[in-house]
């Protein structure tokens, strides 16, 4: 079993609007090569406090219209 740290956790977000767990990444500079290894198209790459408050503003605006 791998350990994989919280804070080191990043995510990618490619052209076609797909979110994907990049992985314990360390730093943006490796996220980025693994998302290139996987040949997406990255839009955007982000840590896990980006996402996480990404995520909480999204999901208080869709329960302010009741989706």
């Amino acid at each position: 079993m791998t350990y994989e740290s919280r804070d080191r956790q990043w995510f990618a977000l490619s052209c076609l609007g797909n979110l994907v767990a990049l992985g314990d990444c360390g730093d943006f500079d490796a996220a980025s090569e693994i998302a290139d290894d996987l040949g997406l198209d990255a839009i955007w790459i982000a840590d896990v406090d980006t996402v996480t408050q990404w995520s909480k503003t999204i999901q208080s605006k869709l329960a302010e219209i009741k989706v």
